[in-house]
């Protein structure tokens, strides 16, 4: 019981002690999960694109005012190549007010964030791990992540685009503290 007390006292003086000389440091990992549906992907003609909007995810808005680093950004995917080739499958990415409309303007302008993922014909999902292999430009990519807000282009190395993305998910993993 004595020793109990002690413990108790000495948390209290180092909590104090904490509290007193601002050095109180919470930090914490915070996954986000922003799942686009298959009805917010917008049809380009060479392309498909869809906005991802964190502020949609109530984590993002707990601690958006007080995030320390972007740690990781992944994807999971569900597509379907219509096509009876494998094709090459890219990701772009570019800020939310910026809509381009075909594969020259979001090669030459917008970031490349997931090049060289091989597409067979027909069904495939390519989860959190996977995508982190084809992830590139990770420091642009995790600036605009502090965004909030950025546009996701999907195009293939061979026109006509003959994929269908069934459903698309955007994984960050953010440090937050005060």
């Amino acid at each position: 019981m004595i020793t109990r007390m002690k413990l108790y006292a000495l948390l209290s003086v180092l909590m104090a002690t904490f509290v007193i000389s601002g050095c109180l440091i919470l930090t914490g990992t915070f996954v986000i999960d922003l799942k686009i549906d298959r009805t917010e992907v917008a049809t380009g003609s060479e392309f498909r694109y869809f906005d991802a909007d964190l502020s949609k995810e109530q984590a993002w808005n707990d601690h958006k005012d007080n995030i320390k680093y972007v740690d990781n950004v992944g994807f999971q995917l569900w597509v379907t190549n219509n096509g009876s080739s494998p094709v090459t499958g890219e990701l772009f990415a570019s800020n939310l007010d910026t809509v381009y409309t075909d594969t020259t303007g979001v090669r030459e302008n917008a970031i490349p964030i997931l090049s060289g993922l091989i597409l067979p014909a027909g069904k495939t999902y390519v989860d959190w791990p996977t995508s982190l292999r084809y992830v590139t430009n990770v420091p642009s990519m995790r600036r605009m992540v502090e965004g909030g807000k950025f546009k996701v282009y999907a195009l293939t190395s061979t026109l006509p685009f003959n994929i269908t993305i069934d459903s698309a998910t955007v994984i960050v993993t953010i440090t937050a503290g005060s």
